[in-house]
């Protein structure tokens, strides 16, 4: 990991070798114009800069690319953290791994955190296996449905097979799946299993962005976007927080997780010239500080987000952490302000809510949408549920990640 001092020294160099050397380039090949040229900007968070592009051919005028550099060493991202990022990952993707494979969308957005985590910590043999597991579904053996957003979610799992291994046939199982949602669009542009359930922010956009990740076609980053825009527009309420549903007006734990998720995933594609790019980071911005407001002084976030009395959940709590950590990541959040809460729910959620077998202990199990409180209040918990075995591995990615 390189410390702050040797990253600014890279970046000097390269400002001062490899860009004159591209600028030469772009000149010998360009009419007659003012020299490429770039500038450095300096947002509100002093840990973080960035360099953007000025009259270059090589980027857009308005593209800016954020390169982190963590000059003071309380920002440093090779965090301070008592578990490993590693170590838990492996622990709960072995977990998983050993069980029987399915397609329901909690397995499959485990399966799908497990391929990130081994690529991410670039372990082979666990994309090996996940891999493997999926061959009888490849084959035709067993079956999986479409015709829900739950459903056709089960394409991101060999979407993400085909950006590891470019197995085509993994491209076509997924990319069939992002198609059908699509067959009949209602006349908004959403697709026609459109419900306003704040899941599906997650259900669609991961399966869209999947396909946008391993296509390049802009029309499934635009679903995307649109999808999750709207949902925002519906169910984000003035504290940043989302609704379950309309007639389910409370503040659920995973649901929200599902939507922090969905969000955090678009913007690390959606580009800074899209036209849903700076509503999305509003967006973004107000539900992250919001979290910060309800995390509990444990640094769990609950079943009811607003509800203190309601029971820490484990797995809206790792989806609040991957949101965050991406975010900060990214530039988009300061990591002033957000790497303390980072710290402590990692802190806790590693160490009383992952056991020694890697199951994680005490998820709310599956949620329909409710007017009765109570309904939330009293969902049974479940030691090895996937809803948590994924959201604890997507922030162990996230914080793999950020410490690269």
């Amino acid at each position: 990991m390189m410390k702050g001092y040797q990253k600014i020294i890279l970046l000097l160099a390269t400002v001062l070798i490899v860009l004159p050397e591209q600028q030469a380039k772009a000149v010998e090949n360009r009419s007659p114009g003012p020299v490429p040229g770039f500038s450095f900007h300096i947002p509100s968070d002093p840990g973080s800069w960035s360099l953007t592009g000025l009259s270059n051919p090589f980027w857009e005028p308005s593209e800016t690319h954020h390169l982190r550099l963590f000059t003071d060493p309380d920002l440093d991202p090779d965090l301070d953290l008592d578990n490993s990022p590693e170590e838990i990952g492996n622990k709960i993707a072995a977990n998983i791994i050993d069980r029987r494979f399915g397609w329901r969308y909690q397995k499959v957005c485990a399966y799908y955190g497990a391929l990130n985590f081994a690529e991410a910590s670039d372990n082979k043999e666990i994309a090996r296996q996940v891999e493997e597991g999926f061959q009888p579904y490849l084959e035709g053996k067993r079956k999986y449905r479409r015709g829900h957003v739950d459903f056709n979610v089960f394409g991101i799992w060999p979407l993400e097979l085909y950006q590891q291994t470019g197995n085509t046939d993994y491209l076509e199982m997924g990319k069939e799946l992002a198609d059908h949602e699509y067959i009949n669009p209602r006349p908004d542009g959403l697709t026609a299993l459109t419900r306003f359930w704040v899941d599906d922010m997650f259900m669609v956009g991961a399966l869209q962005l999947q396909a946008y990740r391993s296509t390049g076609e802009e029309k499934y980053l635009d679903r995307a976007a649109l999808q999750i825009i709207t949902y925002i527009d519906s169910l984000q309420r003035p504290n940043g927080l989302f609704y379950h549903r309309p007639k389910a007006p409370h503040y659920w734990g995973r649901g929200n997780g599902w939507g922090a998720a969905a969000m955090g995933e678009l913007l690390r594609d959606l580009p800074e010239n899209h036209r849903y790019y700076n509503r999305l980071v509003t967006a973004y911005r107000k539900m992250m500080q919001g979290l910060l407001e309800f995390q509990g002084s444990d640094g769990m976030w609950h079943q009811l987000l607003d509800n203190p009395e309601s029971f820490a959940e484990p797995s809206c709590t790792g989806m609040f952490l991957f949101s965050m950590i991406t975010g900060v990541d990214l530039g988009i959040l300061p990591a002033t302000e957000y790497l303390p809460a980072i710290e402590k729910g990692w802190k806790v959620l590693s160490t009383d809510f992952v056991n020694e077998k890697g199951e994680v202990i005490g998820v709310s199990m599956w949620t329909n949408a409710k007017k009765r409180v109570g309904y939330y209040l009293r969902r049974p918990r479940i030691t090895g549920d996937y809803h948590g075995q994924a959201a604890v591995l997507w922030t162990a990615t996230a914080l793999i990640r950020l410490q690269e």
